[in-house]
């Protein structure tokens, strides 16, 4: 025989309608924006990799006007410093693929 839960069932998060909810509850529901991220690939062995950021960092700020990326994430084979923006390698980011975003 199934065993009954003593605590009452509640919809998964995906299933509450949010256009329903009081002002008290929409204030629960609220959750922070994560700032976009852009993927760049460039593999041509001929473009140092500074330029391939620099690169990826126009189409960033190309692509979301008025946002400025603070962060690119790349390989940990391709860690450069570059002013004004944090470069983090990661070992989960594929060789001359370059995650651009912020912080």
């Amino acid at each position: 025989m199934a065993r009954k839960s003593s605590t009452p069932a509640t919809p998964p998060p995906a299933a509450i309608n949010h256009s329903t909810a009081t002002p008290a509850q929409s204030s629960e529901l609220t959750f922070r924006r994560q700032p976009p991220f852009l993927m760049w690939y460039d593999d041509n062995p001929k473009t140092p990799v500074t330029q391939k950021i620099a690169a990826a960092i126009n189409a960033y700020k190309a692509r979301f006007p008025g946002v400025e990326p603070t962060l690119v994430l790349v390989n940990e084979a391709e860690v450069i410093p570059i002013e004004g923006i944090t470069v983090r390698g990661m070992v989960t980011v594929n060789r001359h693929t370059y995650w651009v975003g912020q912080i």
